[in-house]
């Protein structure tokens, strides 16, 4: 998940700017949020992200967590343990594979190659 810690407070700032009546104020606030989060790395999209409650943490009762062993599940795996590491555009391929990939579904070639990239990238530094 996206780590807004660091433009929080500014964004709490702006938010409220967004209800303004003259539509320049509205227009040069959404400027003003996307450069907040740009700064970060970050987009509109990881901003909707933090907003939506999140799911319950999975507790693993091994003292390792279970290989993935399905599309889905790696994908799933990639983005529980990503911690931050995943750049937005990483972060959004993963998510949408989760979701496409149910069913013992199978990505294309080039996909399941960035998805095993992911998944290296993301273990190495677990």
């Amino acid at each position: 998940m996206s780590d807004l810690t660091p433009i929080a407070g500014k964004l709490a700032r702006l938010l409220p700017r967004l209800a303004s009546d003259k539509d320049g104020e509205v227009l040069a606030t959404v400027v003003a949020i996307r450069r907040q989060l740009a700064a970060q790395d970050l987009d509109l999209h990881d901003l909707a992200r933090a907003l939506e409650p999140q799911p319950a943490e999975v507790v693993y009762v091994a003292a390792e967590p279970p290989e993935p062993r399905t599309w889905s599940e790696l994908a799933r795996w990639i983005a529980h343990n990503d911690r931050g590491r995943l750049k937005s555009r990483e972060r959004s391929f993963v998510e949408e594979m989760a979701r496409r990939l149910v069913l013992r579904g199978e990505p294309s070639e080039k996909q399941a190659a960035w998805l095993r990239g992911l998944y290296a990238k993301v273990e190495g530094e677990a």
